[in-house]
C-alpha cells in the first residue's frame, strides 16, 4: 500500500515526528508492505531523519508552495476529473505523490480549533483539502478538533471534514465538538503515539549528562507556544519556569533535566522550536547543582526514553505528556487546550492538567510535582491500569487507514 502523510515533519516538533514515525512503523503490520511519501514543510532537515529500514520518500510541501502551486493544480485536476480527462499532466511533486497514493493520512496534532487564528485555520483547510480535490481517500488520524464556534472555522470545518474517509477523534471532548457538526464519519481512538516504541538508548553525550544526576531526576520541558501565551498576558515565562525548577529541587531533592520537545538547530525560537527558551531557562539556573540542560535534537523515541527514566515529568508539550503516560511516569501538564485534559481523562488524571496561567504562581506547579513524587507508585499504577485500553484504541487508527486505503470503507 502506498501512503502519503501530511501534517507532520520528522524534524522540529517531535510530537508530530512521533505520530509520523508510528504510522511508518505500525502500518505495515496491518497492511503488509507499505511505501510512504512524507509531505513536509522541512524537506532538507527531514531527509536526514528518515528511520532506518523505512521505505519512505521526502516530498517538500511548504505553506507557500501549498497555497500558490499545489492547491491551484489540485483545483484544475478536480475540474479535469469532472469532465473525465486523464491526470497524467499533473507533475507538481506533492499533487503527484497524493494522486499515486492509495490513502492520505493527516497526522496534524490539532486542527480546525477556535482560537488558533484565521491563517492557521485556512492552512488546515488547504492541507486537508488538497487530497480531497485530487480524489484520494483521506483519513484524519488521531487528533484534537474543535470547538467550532468561530464562523470561519466552523464554515471551513463543515466544508472539509464530512468529505474525509474517516475522522479519528482523540478524546471525548473532541468527539463532542465533532458531534456538533453532525458528522457520520467519526471513530473514537487514542493518540497514535501511544503505539510508539521507546528508543533502546540515548545519545552518548545525553546519557552521560543524565547519569551524572544522583538520586533520580525530574524532566521539565518548556514550550515556546506557552511562553508566547504567558508573556502576552504580562508574565515572565523564563523566570516562572526557573522558579518551578528551583522549587522541585528544594522540595523533592530530585535532579532536574531541562529538555526541548521541539528543536530546530540554529533557528530562532518559534512554534516548532523550544531550543532557545530551554537555553534561557538553563542559563537562568546556571551554576545551581543538580540541574542539567539538554541542548540537542533527540528523536521522538529518544525523548520517550529520557522521560521513562524520570520520576516525574512537567511539560507543556502534548506529545511529551503522551510519552509520560505511555511509560507510566507521573506527569504534570501546564497546557492551553482541551486536547490535554481529554487524554488525561482516559487515565482518571484530569487533575494533573493545568492552564498555563497557573505559572503566575509557580508554587502551584511545584505543589503538584511534590504530590506526584509522594504518590509516585499510586499514580504509576493508575496509569498502568488504564494504559492497555488506551493502546488498543490507538491501534484502531491503523485499521481505519488500512480500510480507507483498500477501499473497504472506514
Amino acid at each position: 500500500m502506498r501512503v502519503a502523510i501530511v501534517g507532520a515533519a520528522l524534524s522540529a516538533n517531535k510530537g508530530a515526528a512521533a505520530m509520523l514515525e508510528t504510522v511508518m512503523t505500525r502500518q505495515p503490520a496491518v497492511s503488509g508492505p507499505c511505501t510512504f511519501d512524507i509531505l513536509t514543510t522541512y524537506p532538507g532537515d527531514d531527509a536526514q531523519l528518515v528511520p532506518a529500514g523505512a521505505d519512505a520518500r521526502i516530498v517538500g510541501l511548504q505553506p507557500m508552495r501549498l497555497a500558490l502551486v499545489e492547491f491551484p493544480v489540485a483545483v484544475l485536476a478536480r475540474l479535469a476529473r469532472f469532465v473525465r480527462l486523464p491526470l497524467g499532466w499533473v507533475r507538481t511533486r506533492a499533487s503527484r505523490a497524493i494522486l499515486d497514493a492509495d490513502v492520505v493520512v493527516d497526522v496534524a496534532g490539532i486542527s480546525f480549533a477556535d482560537g488558533r487564528g484565521v491563517p492557521i485555520t485556512v492552512y488546515n483547510a488547504l492541507m486537508t483539502g488538497l487530497p480531497l480535490l485530487l480524489g484520494t481517500p483521506t483519513v484524519k488520524a488521531a487528533q484534537a478538533l474543535g470547538p467550532f464556534a468561530n464562523p470561519v472555522n466552523r464554515t471551513l470545518a463543515r466544508l472539509v471534514l464530512p468529505r474525509l474517509a474517516a475522522v479519528c477523534a482523540r478524546g471525548a471532548r473532541t468527539r463532542g465538538h465533532l458531534d456538533s457538526l453532525g458528522l457520520r464519519n467519526v471513530t473514537d481512538v487514542a493518540d497514535l503515539a501511544f503505539s510508539l516504541d521507546e528508543a533502546a538508548d540515548l545519545p552518548a553525550g545525553v546519557e552521560s549528562a543524565v547519569s551524572s544526576v544522583r538520586g533520580g531526576y525530574a524532566v521539565v520541558m518548556p514550550s515556546s507556544v506557552v511562553r508566547r501565551m504567558f508573556e502576552s498576558a504580562g508574565g515572565d515565562y523564563v523566570a516562572a519556569v526557573a522558579a518551578v525548577v528551583r522549587g522541585v529541587r528544594e522540595r523533592t531533592g530530585l535532579g532536574v533535566v531541562i529538555a526541548p520537545h521541539s528543536y530546530r538547530s540554529g533557528q530562532p525560537e518559534g512554534r516548532m522550536n523550544d531550543g532557545p527558551v530551554c537555553r534561557e531557562v538553563s542559563a537562568a539556573l546556571a551554576g545551581e547543582p543538580g540541574i542539567i540542560g539538554i541542548d540537542a535534537s533527540l528523536t521522538a523515541g529518544e525523548l520517550r526514553r529520557l522521560v521513562a527514566g524520570s520520576r516525574v515529568l512537567v511539560t507543556s508539550r502534548f506529545h511529551a505528556m503522551i510519552s509520560g503516560l505511555a511509560t507510566c511516569t507521573p506527569t504534570v501538564v501546564v497546557g492551553w487546550s482541551h486536547k490535554y485534559r481529554e487524554v488525561l481523562d482516559d487515565f482518571g488524571l484530569a487533575g494533573l492538567g493545568m492552564d498555563s496561567a497557573v505559572l503566575a504562581d509557580p508554587g502551584l506547579v511545584v505543589g503538584a510535582v511534590v504530590d506526584c513524587v509522594g504518590r509516585h507508585d499510586e499514580i504509576a499504577a493508575t496509569i498502568s491500569a488504564a494504559l492497555p485500553a488506551v493502546q488498543e484504541k490507538s491501534m484502531r487508527n491503523f485499521g481505519i487507514i488500512h480500510r480507507a486505503g483498500t477501499g473497504a470503507g472506514a
